[in-house]
């Protein structure tokens, strides 16, 4: 027996992480996420980004997706501004099967991305992401240990570290709580954009439709960061 084509209570249970489900051969689902990351100085750093995407089930374990991303930001009391900022495609791989009988209870998944920037022509932005989860009963629990850069041919580059965790816990029907951390920190000596928070978390679906968020707290280098992730299935 297959996975069903309809969206599961959660296609990820978290805010700020990737989960391990992928849409089975031939799904198609629009998903997106919106997210804020606010500076702890009210008159520093503000900035709001968009990413939207159709993503195509290659195989029953292997997924695509065609994003685009907006940002909206302001720093320093300049004037805020609204850019279409990067393009780009995606790949995601469960390295286990999907099967509800034959999937085991760690599964594995290899997220590996490249954008364009909009911005600055000359740069491209790769990324990729390890992410191991736990299910046990009402109980999930996942790690992501991400990386992001910005490779330009004409001045430097830039890396990062994005590592997160979190569990999510069944509350009551299609409703799941729990809590995450997520950091993403600079590689660049002497960098001042490095930053973590903690918080709560909440997972919903219905029929063919998900809906996750959190609500991250700063606990280095940010005042809050809320995330909110959806999709619907087709």
């Amino acid at each position: 027996m297959v996975v069903s084509g309809v969206a599961h209570a959660g296609r990820t249970y978290y805010g700020w992480l990737y989960g391990t489900e992928v849409l089975p051969e031939r799904g198609a689902e629009w998903s997106s996420w919106l997210q804020e990351q606010n500076g702890q100085d009210p008159n520093n750093f503000h900035e709001t980004r968009w990413w939207t995407a159709p993503l195509i089930g290659i195989t029953d374990q292997l997924e695509l997706a065609l994003p685009i991303e907006l940002a909206w930001n302001v720093a320093n009391d300049q004037n805020p501004r609204t850019t279409f900022d990067e393009y780009g495609a995606e790949l995601r791989y469960r390295l286990v099967s999907q099967d509800p009988i034959d999937a085991p209870g760690f599964v594995p998944l290899i997220r590996v991305a490249l954008y364009r920037s909009i911005i600055d022509r000359n740069a491209w932005i790769p990324q990729a992401d390890f992410v191991l989860s736990y299910e046990q009963g009402p109980v999930h629990a996942l790690v992501d240990l991400g990386g992001y850069g910005e490779i330009d041919g004409v001045s430097s580059s830039h890396f990062e570290f994005h590592p997160g965790a979190g569990f999510s816990i069944r509350a009551f029907g299609d409703v799941r709580l729990g809590a995450e951390a997520h950091a993403e920190l600079s590689f660049d000596d002497g960098s001042s954009g490095n930053w973590a928070v903690v918080g709560p978390n909440m997972a919903w679906s219905h029929g063919r439709t998900w809906l996750s968020a959190a609500y991250g707290i700063g606990v280095y280098g940010i005042r809050d960061a809320p995330r909110v992730q959806w999709g619907i299935a087709f």
